[in-house]
């Protein structure tokens, strides 16, 4: 499969899964205020890992548990939504690249004072 296709596949299993966790679908409060920032799939498309951001970072651990507790049901909806042979698993990871983003802007800058 061309990477171009497995982005595009990942990007529609991002709507589904954030589609899923909006509206109050799921009564669950640990998945409040959550947004899927994007996923990653695997070569063999078995497996996906999506990462997710919250407004309150501290409840990073109770939020996972969440997402991972609801993966049943996200499966359930990718295979009647997706138009492929088997439904990847699924694996949820903290998006922390604004937190890396600042860091390096901050040591840039930081060296750009000391010159």
């Amino acid at each position: 499969m061309s990477q171009q296709r497995k982005e595009r596949l990942g990007d529609e299993i991002r709507d589904i899964v954030a589609n899923c966790l909006v509206g109050g679908k799921l009564s669950d409060p640990r998945l409040e205020f959550v947004t899927i920032t994007g996923v990653k799939l695997s070569a063999d498309l078995q497996l996906a890992s999506i990462y997710f951001r919250l407004i309150d970072e501290s409840k990073q651990k109770e939020t996972k548990k969440g997402l991972i507790s609801a993966a049943g049901l996200f499966r359930t909806k990718l295979s009647e939504e997706l138009e492929i042979r088997r439904v990847p698993n699924l694996r949820f990871f903290y998006d922390n690249s604004v937190e890396k983003g600042e860091k390096v802007d901050y040591l840039l800058e930081k060296i750009r004072k000391e010159t």
